[in-house]
């Protein structure tokens, strides 16, 4: 059963991981961006470098043992898949067709104003909404007979960019018209209507 050790610590870590880096913003949010590095990231960095080590060390001892390879290569794996698999972005895709009813029920009520702004523009949400935008509140940037941008929240830094999943009835340069003091830096559109805006702040 020892032998099994090592390769099951670099599936657990692959797993630990993936769910990290596909609910990130919502524990940020959640943990606050003070806490989260201590109780998620710093953790489960030091047990991938103690799989690693330890890993390679049987991988010395044994370079015959297969299972010593398939855990090197699993954790191989997890660094290539955080380093380079696009998780927002993906996410983001999903759930644009997963919460869809839900976020078109949102900008029809903030349309007919039965969801209102405060004075710097958020909307607090419904609790079977919240769902809908990490932070559980949309940005309500324009509302008047030129058009709406409704923005949901996918990643609200706070020294770092922001993203938002931004709903603009007049294409990118409605978007770009109510530019913050936060400059865009890039707007990609996903669909109709639905761009996926990356900010400086």
């Amino acid at each position: 059963m020892r032998k099994y050790v090592l390769l099951t610590m670099s599936l657990i870590i692959l797993i630990l991981s993936f769910l990290n880096s596909w609910f990130g913003d919502y524990l940020i949010d959640a943990l606050t961006s003070f806490i989260y590095p201590f109780l998620i990231i710093i953790p489960l960095f030091i047990c991938y470098i103690v799989c690693l080590i330890l890993s390679i060390i049987a991988l010395i001892k044994n370079h015959k043992s297969v299972l010593n390879f398939l855990s090197i290569i699993i954790l191989i794996i997890t660094t290539l898949l955080i380093l380079f698999f696009p998780f927002r972005m993906a996410k983001t895709k999903l759930e644009l067709s997963l919460y869809e009813s839900e976020r078109n029920a949102i900008i029809e009520m903030i349309v007919k104003g039965e969801l209102k702004a405060d004075d710097i523009g958020n909307v607090k949400l419904p609790n079977k909404y919240k769902k809908t935008s990490t932070s559980g509140e949309v940005a309500l940037y324009q509302k008047n007979e030129e058009g709406i941008v409704v923005a949901f929240w996918v990643f609200r830094g706070m020294l770092s960019g922001s993203v938002q999943l931004i709903y603009s009835t007049g294409g990118e340069q409605l978007i770009k018209d109510n530019e913050t003091g936060h400059p865009i830096v890039s707007i990609k559109k996903l669909k109709n209507n639905w761009y996926y805006v990356i900010t400086d702040y």
